[in-house]
């Protein structure tokens, strides 16, 4: 049992001065001081926040989570906590079938081994379901319609790990797939899609609740012919996945959609594809030629291939860079991913009851430590081991 002492993120607002109370890996009190005789745990000119939660992230550090190599899902949730993620979502990416149903049982083998790391929470499946015009880095021979079949052979036996699958729902021949995976608790998101306004409109209809990564690869915003960045703006009750590096969107764009949907309706992600560490240059990984020039990531054709963020530089970047609250901003990056994909585990806020996974930002809103359970995981200056880097 102790206690940590400073200021608190507490459901959008901060809360200067607060205690929080941790016994057994749970949030047990947060106010002011109850009681003198446990440790305090100071926190000066930083931030206690809830832990970040990443719903669509490939992997981190050079490694991904569809390498078919033993201990991956492992080594990423291990090094997430250092970017202060404590529950994430492994994605996938457009793959053939072998690899994809490989994915999902490395997955759901994994799920329950999660230890001194980042919560995997379940996995969400981007590609193949999508349309080839909007595959961005997306390998097309792999891409198809999401069938009937597809979902008793890939996605059932592996509903109990699956929580949330990107589609292009103009390319569905029957929207009625969308309820089924809804009924087993699997939320379904529009992206790498050329579906028109209304398209979007009939999804939700059946139970489609979110974009993926909003403003890329998806149809645009056209007076007479609205796509999917008019579904966007137009319909309040959808979650938008945004990418905040300030390459893939815009950061007066990115201030616009928060203006229109408001914290609850923004989810920020990393979309991490694992080359964040990748010095400059030119490579060629999983049968792509890429090039990286700082955070910058793209086919040789010059298109985007994936992200080099992190999710803590997200945070920063759009308070910094598009004078969005930092209450707000954690907000978008713990309650409103969780929201997404109906996560409600006692995750995401720093409340009685809830699972001590904190964070705590330094005043340049950088990672100082990341606590799961209650117990530091990861601590700047420190290794995964906690000894002295």
């Amino acid at each position: 049992m102790y206690y940590l002492h400073g200021d608190v993120i507490l459901d959008g607002k901060i809360v200067r001065g607060q205690f929080v109370e941790i016994v057994d890996g749970l949030i047990t009190y947060v106010g002011e001081l109850k009681r003198q005789d446990y440790p305090v745990d100071e926190v000066e000119n930083g931030y206690i926040c809830p832990g970040f939660v990443d719903i669509h992230i490939h992997g981190v550090d050079g490694v991904d989570l569809s390498d078919d190599q033993m201990g991956v899902f492992e080594e990423i949730a291990v090094g997430l906590p250092k970017y202060g993620v404590t529950a994430f979502l492994a994605t996938s990416r457009t793959s053939s079938k072998r690899d994809l149903v490989r994915f999902l049982g490395t997955a759901s083998r994994y799920r329950d081994k999660n230890g001194r790391a980042a919560r995997m929470l379940g996995t969400h499946i981007e590609g193949p379901w999508i349309s080839k015009k909007y595959k961005g880095a997306q390998p097309e021979e792999y891409i198809r319609r999401l069938s009937w079949e597809d979902v008793d052979e890939i996605i059932d036996p592996y509903k109990d790990v699956v929580k949330k699958v990107t589609i292009a729902p103009e390319e569905l021949d029957d929207y009625t797939i969308i309820s089924c995976l809804a009924r087993c608790g699997i939320q379904v998101s529009a992206g790498h899609t050329n579906a028109s306004l209304d398209d979007i409109g009939r999804a939700m209809e059946y139970g489609l609740n979110q974009l993926t990564h909003t403003f890329n690869a998806m149809s645009m915003l056209h007076h007479r012919e609205p796509g999917v960045v008019a579904a966007a703006l137009y319909y309040s009750e959808l979650i938008c996945e945004l990418i905040t590096d300030g390459l893939h969107v815009h950061p007066k764009v990115i201030e616009l959609l928060y203006r229109v949907k408001g914290k609850k309706g923004v989810a920020l992600i990393s979309d991490c594809t694992g080359y964040n560490d990748l010095e400059d240059g030119e490579y060629f990984l999983r049968n792509k030629h890429l090039v990286k020039k700082e955070n910058k990531v793209t086919l040789k054709s010059g298109n985007l291939a994936g992200s080099a963020l992190t999710l803590d530089k997200g945070v920063g970047y759009v308070v910094n860079e598009c004078g969005i609250p930092l209450e707000d901003a954690v907000y978008m990056a713990t309650q409103t991913p969780l929201e997404a994909i109906r996560e409600n585990d006692r995750l995401g806020r720093i409340d009685v009851g809830y699972k001590a996974d904190i964070v705590i930002l330094d005043e340049k809103l950088e990672v100082e430590r990341t606590i799961i359970n209650g117990e530091i995981v990861f601590e700047r200056g420190q290794s995964l081991w906690g000894l002295e880097e």
